[in-house]
Order: structure tokens, then sequence, then C-alpha cells
């Protein structure tokens, strides 16, 4: 579809509720596991103009890999809220060669390298940097990095970040695993990015992001400890729809997939 991800949804078997549906989602070359701006829009599609319901308030999704999302209307007018979970980024240290080849390969040049961290839910690094300006960029060969063993086998994407004057932190997100160099805002890097600030800012629980692409975008998050979720908050429009016309065979393979899932 030519974007960072799309989402793909049906009716939820077996269910009497037009609340709750299969999502799944594909950047240009993958499947994902999890995406936050795709579900984003996904929800607001069905809110605006496909359940009829003004007093619709929460959205279920069913997935193949993290179980159930909830998305509901925020109380502050105009926002989605996403019930995603919660990431887990741990400390990881790299040699000289490879933080030498990471810095090449995202541009990094006057900017130090604070610290390094892996979440292996998301299956994402983070990189934390004295300071995040606009000539970073993700070169393809970023997947030709040989980080070792333990991540090697399973990274699908890079977050860089660091603090900032006019909200609590800043970040870019990197994907040329999936086919995506950089992606505009993504929110499942957000479920690490909150724990991880988090962790900095004294167990601050209501944080207020802004992710630094060329189009940009904000991420109202808050963690839940209990349930281990971060709840994730953000707005969408519509600005483009249409149809697509699909021939039988296609119709018979999308069907097939359906009944496996």
């Amino acid at each position: 579809m030519n974007l960072s991800e799309t989402a793909f949804i049906t009716q939820a078997k077996n269910s009497p509720s037009n609340k709750r549906y299969f999502i799944q989602w594909f950047s240009p070359t993958n499947e994902v596991n999890i995406c936050g701006h795709a579900t984003l829009a996904t929800a607001h599609i069905l809110f605006e103009r496909i359940l009829n319901d003004s007093l619709a308030t929460e959205l279920i999704f069913e997935t193949k890999y993290v179980g159930e999302l909830k998305v509901g209307k925020s109380t502050k007018q105009g926002q989605l809220e996403l019930n995603f979970p919660m990431g887990d980024p741990q400390p990881i240290e790299f040699d000289k060669q490879i933080l030498d080849q990471l810095k090449s390969k995202l541009n990094i040049s006057t900017q130090e390298i604070l610290a390094t961290q892996f979440c292996k839910r998301t299956k994402y690094l983070l990189v934390h940097l004295s300071s995040l300006d606009d000539n970073i960029k993700a070169q393809g060969t970023l997947t030709e990095i040989d980080f070792g063993e333990n991540i090697n086998p399973f990274i699908c994407g890079t977050i860089v970040t660091s603090t900032s004057t006019t909200s609590d932190f800043v970040s870019r997100f990197f994907a040329p695993w999936l086919g995506v160099l950089e992606d505009p805002v993504c929110g499942s890097a957000h479920t690490v990015l909150a724990v991880y600030w988090s962790r900095i800012l004294n167990n601050k629980s209501v944080l207020h992001a802004y992710q630094k692409s060329s189009r940009g975008g904000y991420v109202d998050c808050e963690l839940d400890e209990i349930n281990q979720r971060v709840l994730l908050r953000g707005s969408a429009i519509i600005v483009l729809h249409g149809q697509l016309f699909l021939q039988q065979d296609q119709l018979d393979f999308l069907k097939k997939i359906n009944k496996s899932c």
C-alpha cells in the first residue's frame, strides 16, 4: 500500500457484537506483530464511518501475536486511547566497533550515545542520544550491522531518543528490516519509550512525547503498571477514502487466510 503500515480487519468470528474485529498489520515487505497508528486510523474509521453508533465508546481488536487490544474514546475531545502491552527495555552493551557502525548508519555525528537498550517484546533497539537533530537518518545498510546473536535474529526496529524542552522526550524510529526507512509516528515504539523515560523521570506515569520525523506527531502516554499496559492517546483525520476491487481468486485467497487465523 506504499505506507509504513496498513491494517486489514474482518468482523471477529462468532461475535454477536459489531465492535469486535480481527486485525492484521503489514509493512511494505512484512506482516508486523503490532502497529499503533494503523490501529488508531482503523478505530477512527470504524467510529466515524462504519458503526453509525454515537454511543459506541470502545472497540476490541483480536490479533495473532499480542492478544486483545482495546481502543476507546478518550475523555479528551477528539482523541482515542489505545491500550497496548507494556514494553520492557533492558540495558545492553556494545563494543566501540558496533557503536561506530551504528553512528555511521544513522548519520550521527556530534551526538553522544548515552545508553543502549533492547526490548525483546517489540524487538526494538533503543538508542539514547545527548541530542536529536534533523541530520539523523537511516540507511538501508543499517540491517548489515552485526549486533550479536542475542539481537541479530530478532531486531526489527531502532529507536533514537533524547530529552526535549517542550515535551518529556522526543524520538525517531527506523525499521529498514521491515521495508520502512523511517516511520513518521510509531505507537508501538512508545510502549518502549514510555517505560524507558518513566524510569529516568522518577517513575513519572503520564508522559507527553513528540516524534520528530519530517511529518512529526504528538503521543500522550500513560503507564498502567498493575496491568502491565501502556495507554497511548492521539487523534486522527480522514484525508482519503476509496475502494479496492478484487478478482475472485484474490477474494478466495483472503478468505483462506481469514479461516486460518
